[in-house]
């Protein structure tokens, strides 16, 4: 197909040079075109290669599979030089990847001061790949078909999101809870497809976390997370992680508006989106537009590919054992291949700060709750104690209104 861009450049030697009496330069084309022709029929002797082909190297030889490839690079086509950049990267990869998993087992994802919604990733064959959720995002999806290692490379990022204990977690595990099940205990809910009825009425948690949110900083007059922190009562980040994004979308119109809420509001109130799905088909162009951060498995759709801003043709990885491969983009970064373990765990282990697995009960609930299992307030002994069951009950209510104004 190439040999068409040569056409034009023969015909317009011939045509000058015959018209102008320079009989040299219709040669010249014509010898040009004839030795670019032969270049590339006989680079076309060779088959197209596997992105995932051997190479071999000798003294003086390079072959890929079973070929020997041209001892002259101009013979080479592009895609051999490719193959041959992977061959060294997979050598040098796994010294620098197993000594790079080494260190984060003894001392843990941060061993520094890690931003609150930082996220690690894993590493390219020469450095670390992380992502703050907060500038790249601020909602990440993940794409990736069954067995590509995407509920591994989920599990992961949670990991290196919790280690310091810096956000509030929610989870939905649409794969009856076997992704999230260790997470359970450090977050502040956990729903699965096993309980619909839970699922729900975690999605009205969180639409009421949002209207709760948006409320104080009106009052408070500030516009986002940051500026209301300041004013000395922090909130802490929340992040809703979704495993199977698709199946919970399809559970109804309340997790629908719930998800929609989050992606378009959720930024400035500091509520962010960590989604897995297998495909993109079944959710909306409006949620994927604010799905800003995208990771995609090295073996996604190549449909899904382009729709999340990737170049499948410009994908190559050379295969390390133990380590799967990944592309990440985001509004701030181009298209970047990553590598990350399977089934990695740091040595370092998060504190469990709250065993509360579902949203909290309303204030109304909880003062019942404390009426009848405090002990009972100390009234004023110069007050007249009250001498009936009706009288002492409304007299606890109203001390405890009290305490609860204080």
């Amino acid at each position: 197909m190439q040999l068409i861009w040569y056409l034009p450049s023969v015909i317009i030697g011939l045509i000058v040079g015959f018209s102008s009496g320079y009989w040299q330069l219709a040669l010249m084309s014509v010898l040009m075109g004839s030795v670019m022709l032969s270049v590339q029929l006989y680079r076309n002797r060779y088959p197209p290669f596997d992105s995932g082909a051997m190479v071999h190297l000798s003294a003086g030889a390079v072959a890929i599979d079973n070929r020997v490839l041209p001892r002259y690079e101009l013979f080479w086509k592009k895609q051999w030089h490719q193959l041959l950049l992977d061959n060294f990267r997979s050598r040098s990869a796994p010294d620098f990847l197993e000594q790079l998993l080494g260190t984060k087992f003894e001392q843990g994802f941060w061993p520094g001061v890690n931003p609150p919604l930082g996220l690690w990733l894993g590493a390219s064959t020469s450095s670390e790949q992380t992502m703050d959720l907060s500038v790249d995002g601020p909602h990440l999806i993940i794409v990736g078909p069954t067995g590509s290692g995407k509920s591994e490379l989920l599990k992961l990022i949670l990991g290196s999101l919790i280690e310091k204990q810096q956000v509030d977690l929610i989870l939905f595990d649409f794969k009856g809870g076997s992704t999230l099940e260790r997470f359970k205990s450090v977050s502040r809910a956990m729903a699965t497809d096993l309980d619909l009825a839970a699922a729900q009425l975690l999605w009205e948690f969180i639409s009421g976390e949002l209207v709760s949110r948006e409320r104080s900083f009106a009052q408070s007059g500030v516009s986002d997370l940051g500026q209301f922190n300041l004013l000395g009562a922090p909130l802490r980040p929340m992040v809703v992680v979704i495993d199977e994004f698709s199946a919970a979308l399809a559970t109804g119109s309340k997790a629908t508006s719930c998800i929609e809420d989050v992606c378009a509001r959720g930024r400035s109130l500091g509520v962010h989106l960590i989604a897995a799905t297998q495909s993109l088909t079944g959710i909306p162009r409006s949620l994927l537009t604010n799905l800003r951060a995208r990771i995609a498995m090295s073996s996604a759709d190549p449909i899904d590919l382009v729709q999340l801003g990737i170049n499948p043709n410009k994908i190559s990885f050379a295969a390390v054992l133990g380590w799967a491969q990944a592309v990440v983009v985001s509004a701030h970064r181009s298209p970047e291949g990553f590598y990350f373990p399977l089934g990695f765990m740091t040595k370092l282990k998060p504190e469990v700060v709250t065993e509360v697995r579902e949203p909290p009960p309303p204030g109304r609930s909880r003062l019942l709750r404390q009426m009848y299992s405090d002990p009972e307030p100390e009234l004023n002994p110069l007050e007249q104690q009250p001498s009936n069951p009706d009288s002492q009950l409304l007299s606890r209510m109203e001390a405890l209104r009290l305490l609860e104004h204080k």
